[in-house]
């Protein structure tokens, strides 16, 4: 009896087995047909460690600033200043020379276009001044009448030629640079016209020759006429 009643029990229990795993199957088959998903059961710590990561979009090009340049890196352009030598120097207008004969000798007039023109010692000589004045319609050297207009004539004297300048008054028209007997080189200053007026060649000679200066030019010791114009050269 009492083994009767054991196998009974056994055969109850596997009987109860079976059925309960025969129902979770079908549960999940069923399940699964029907597309609906299980709950997941997750730890309750778990989910209150992980934070959720905020959405970051992406940068655009407008929202990236453009860094404005300091004032240390900015390019600046400079003005270049010219240098000296490049700086233009303007030329004089060049001088109008005209050739003539006086006496049969041969001179050069000089129109000058501009007032403040200077002239210098076109070779290396000794430089000669004379002071003439026109006294009683004659022209006269070494003569001091203070009441009447004083004229020079500046000479450079070199061992084989003369060269001579006749400018106009005496300090109202012509300021000397040169004393009479100085050593001069060619380039060396020798007188400045400080304002407009006519040669000397004017007054003493001729009234129409209307020169700023009159110039002569001969070898020595000879006295023979040679071409001054090569030594004005128009300008």
């Amino acid at each position: 009896m009492k083994h009767a009643l054991l196998r009974i029990g056994a055969v109850g229990l596997a009987s109860g087995l079976t059925a309960v795993v025969l129902l979770g199957v079908g549960r999940v088959i069923l399940i699964g047909d029907l597309g609906i998903a299980l709950p997941s059961f997750s730890q309750p710590g778990a989910s209150a460690s992980q934070s959720p990561r905020p959405t970051v979009s992406p940068a655009v090009l407008s929202d990236i600033a453009t860094p404005n340049p300091s004032p240390a890196t900015t390019a600046t352009t400079a003005t270049p200043e010219p240098s000296p030598a490049e700086t233009a120097t303007p030329r004089a207008a060049p001088l109008a020379l005209t050739g003539f004969r006086f006496g049969g000798r041969s001179y050069v007039g000089i129109g000058v276009p501009d007032a403040g023109r200077s002239f210098a010692a076109p070779f290396a000589g000794t430089v000669e001044v004379r002071t003439y004045q026109f006294i009683d319609g004659e022209v006269r050297v070494g003569s001091n009448l203070t009441s009447v207009a004083f004229y020079p004539y500046i000479s450079v004297v070199a061992a084989d030629r003369k060269i001579t300048y006749r400018p106009g008054t005496l300090g109202s028209v012509t300021e000397l640079l040169v004393r009479d007997g100085t050593p001069v080189a060619a380039g060396d200053p020798l007188f400045r016209l400080v304002a407009p007026g006519r040669s000397s060649w004017t007054t003493f000679y001729s009234s129409s020759a209307l020169y700023d200066v009159v110039v002569s030019l001969q070898a020595m010791p000879s006295g023979r006429d040679l071409d001054a114009a090569a030594y004005l050269g128009g300008g």
